[in-house]
């Protein structure tokens, strides 16, 4: 998703800089990246500055959106790992109490063990 965004998000800044740098404001020939658009309207130049406004907000909103679902992932990694050796921690006390608990029965009664 970042990756695609970018993408677009680049394509749009390119495809804009290019019309505006190639044309400047007195030319009456319009062109975008070598392609020559005399023809068009003002409502066609219009309505292609949309589509590149809005290809250009979609690949924002996929990056943005891709960093926020990579922070949430690693956010909720960081939790599992924390409640994973937590329960380390946990099981490692039991395991000293029960070796200390069984110390104390072996030493207790000694004679039960060799039968």
């Amino acid at each position: 998703m970042i990756i695609l965004g970018t993408v677009l998000l680049v394509l749009a800044v390119l495809v804009t800089l290019g019309t505006v740098f190639t044309n400047g404001t007195d030319a009456p020939d319009l062109s975008v990246l070598g392609i020559s658009l005399s023809g068009v309207s003002l409502g066609g130049l219009f309505l292609a500055g949309v589509i590149t406004g809005a290809l250009g907000m979609l690949g924002l909103s996929l990056l943005l959106g891709g960093g926020a679902r990579k922070q949430h992932k690693r956010v909720q990694r960081k939790r599992e790992v924390r409640a994973v050796r937590g329960q380390a921690e946990t099981l490692e006390q039991e395991n000293a109490r029960l070796r200390e608990e069984l110390t104390e029965t072996q030493t207790s009664y000694p004679d039960e063990r060799r039968s």
